[in-house]
């Protein structure tokens, strides 16, 4: 008979069978490995008594009787140990009559691999070189972690450095710009100097041009640029609702058409309580501190317009990139009265020379206008150089 082989803890069955196949229900079956060795496994018919099993099998071996009536049978071993490994003995037994058989159990035990000194030698070495690889992929994620965190503050540095050299390079194309008084709203009134202008509720009777405002209180500079580069400050101190920045000599000045660059406007503006850049959805700028001068540079050759904070030296806003065409025009716009003007600095100027406080009165963006060729409520003369305001020294 072919050996049962079985792995350690697994269940074996030792079969046994009659031959010829004859019912084997009321004989004695008796399974053991050496007489006169204790049964490994013993079945009498039901009139007789079964006896224990050996020790070492005891509540290990179970009969499987399902094939008894044609003379099969098998004692199955539960929980196989190595010490089970040996020849076993199979006995059927009527009356006078018996018959024997044997059967070999080969358990085959778990390999448990044996390491040599080098096998050993070659895993602690494998084993700290991977914690030596991970160690440094630790180190090199945060020296890079560090790294990169002094490269951005490096970088917010010099993009900031860039930005004050970029706004002190702007003021080397210093231009003195002047108002135009023709182009200036009957609401707006001029000082002496062309420098300065301040919003009144009074309407001044002013000659009907077609360059002049009608509707919104803007007033342009006398200056045309075709090329090349350009820079003026604006000085607004506290003062609220202004607007300043470029536009085409050529733009609507009747009506309210928006103030944008579609129309020909380039411009930042201060209204209410935010700064805003007045693109079709008005850009809100959300600048570190309020600016007191405003600086415009505007390089005509590369299509640039920029906004700077004198004050500290900051970047405002930057319009994207225009190719223009025709001459433009320095533009100063004020939305709320006041006694205190919005001036242009002249070249020469230093911040601290100039005193500008915040206007009084609040209009809206749509100020009721007076007819035009009303007379001024302070009953001026209607000639131009009247309406010119003399500037206290």
């Amino acid at each position: 008979m072919e050996p049962v082989l079985v792995a350690v803890g697994k269940d074996a069955e030792l079969p046994c069978r009659l031959s010829p196949n004859v019912s084997a229900e009321h004989m004695e079956l008796r399974w053991f490995r050496e007489a006169p060795s204790p049964a490994v496994l013993l079945h009498r018919d039901p009139q007789g008594r079964a006896s224990e099993p050996a020790p070492e099998f005891r509540g290990r071996v179970t009969l499987v009787a399902d094939g008894m009536a044609q003379g099969r049978a098998a004692a199955r071993i539960h929980a196989v140990r190595a010490a089970d490994d040996g020849d076993y003995g199979c006995l059927f037994r009527d009356g006078a009559s018996s018959g024997e058989a044997a059967v070999h159990l080969r358990v085959a035990a778990p390999i448990v691999p044996r390491l040599t000194p080098w096998q050993v030698a070659v895993a602690v070495i494998l084993i700290v070189l991977g914690l030596l690889t991970i160690g440094s992929i630790v180190f090199i994620w945060r020296l890079y972690k560090d790294r990169f965190r002094e490269k951005k503050s490096e970088f917010s540095s010099k993009e900031k450095l860039l930005e004050e050299l970029k706004s002190k390079k702007a003021s080397l194309h210093a231009v003195n710009v002047t108002l135009d008084p023709d182009t200036a709203h009957p609401h707006l009134f001029l000082y002496e100097d062309s420098k300065s202008v301040r919003l009144e509720d009074s309407r001044q009777k002013l000659p009907e041009k077609a360059e002049r405002f009608d509707s919104w209180p803007c007033v342009l500079g006398r200056e045309a640029f075709t090329s090349g580069k350009h820079y003026w400050e604006v000085e607004v101190g506290d003062r609220t609702d202004w607007a300043v920045g470029v536009c085409r000599e050529n733009v609507i000045k009747k009506g309210f058409d928006p103030l944008t660059p579609e129309n020909g406007f380039w411009a930042v503006e201060l209204y209410g309580n935010g700064y805003w850049a007045l693109t079709p959805l008005r850009t809100p700028l959300p600048l570190a501190g309020s600016p007191r001068r405003v600086g415009i540079f505007l390089d005509y050759d590369s299509g640039d317009i920029s906004f700077y904070n004198m004050t500290n030296g900051s970047h405002i806003y930057t319009f994207p990139s225009v190719s223009f065409s025709g001459p433009l025009r320095p533009f100063f716009c004020l939305w709320s009265c006041g006694k205190k003007p919005l001036t242009i600095c002249s070249v020469a100027d230093g911040p601290e020379e100039i005193t500008v406080t915040a206007g009084a009165q609040a209009l809206s963006k749509d100020i009721p206008l007076s007819p035009m060729g009303e007379e001024p409520a302070s009953g001026d003369a209607d000639t131009l150089h009247s309406k010119l305001i003399q500037r206290v020294p």
